[in-house]
């Protein structure tokens, strides 16, 4: 009797579990060649306050990246450099003459 137990990261419809242990009752049952019905598959599910990365709760990882300021300053991207800041331009280097 195969258990088959995925482990989801946040909530997912109900559909989509029906769609999830269809398909993977489907792929069993034809690999291990048994029937459907002796395979049992289990779901768990995990808030983001149960999941942890890196020694961190994902919920306090999230909550430090809504109250974290924009990293990419967007503007300055576009702004001009100031007029000092300009490298002369390099003049183009010459061609070689054309082989035949």
């Amino acid at each position: 009797m195969p258990v088959i137990t995925v482990q989801l990261g946040r909530e997912r419809t109900l559909e989509t579990k029906r769609r999830l242990v269809s398909g993977l009752t489907d792929v069993v049952a034809d690999v291990l060649e048994v029937p459907r019905g002796e395979i049992t598959v289990l779901i768990d599910v995990f808030g983001r306050e149960n999941w942890a990365t890196a020694g961190e709760l994902l919920s306090d990882r999230a909550t430090k990246e809504r109250e974290a300021p924009a990293r990419l300053d967007l503007e300055a991207l576009f702004r001009k450099p100031p007029a000092a800041a300009k490298a002369t331009p390099k003049k183009a280097a010459a061609k070689s003459p054309r082989r035949r």
